[in-house]
């Protein structure tokens, strides 16, 4: 029955690492596009005549570069979630394979 209880927590952690790795898939895309969108700002500025013009005070840069900021800090906090994760999940395998080994090694003294 422990056997059965550790194999569904596995599974369980397993679906929600797989849940935060979807996650972490997207925000990096919304990562890879605000930093097309910052990249766009500065060629709008480099074509321009104006030597004075600077494209980190526009308002576009701004925000793009905060949403990326912001984003890189939602990113790290999925990776520090998927770590510990994986970690619970490499603790369960252990507990079931030792499990497995312990029934087993019972059944054997056993004579079952």
């Amino acid at each position: 029955m422990a056997f059965l209880a550790l194999a569904s927590q596995k599974s369980l952690l397993t679906l929600q690492k797989n849940f935060l790795q979807f996650q972490y898939v997207s925000i990096q895309n919304q990562i890879q596009s605000a930093t097309a969108g910052m990249t766009a700002v500065e060629r709008e500025y480099a074509s321009m005549d104006d030597d004075d013009a600077d494209y980190t005070e526009d308002a576009d840069y701004i925000y793009y570069e905060d949403l990326s900021n912001q984003l890189e800090t939602e990113k790290d906090s999925l990776d520090s979630q998927l770590t510990a994760i994986e970690n619970e999940i490499s603790g369960l395998k252990t507990l079931v394979n030792n499990n497995i080994k312990s029934s087993c090694t019972l059944n054997l003294i056993g004579g079952s």
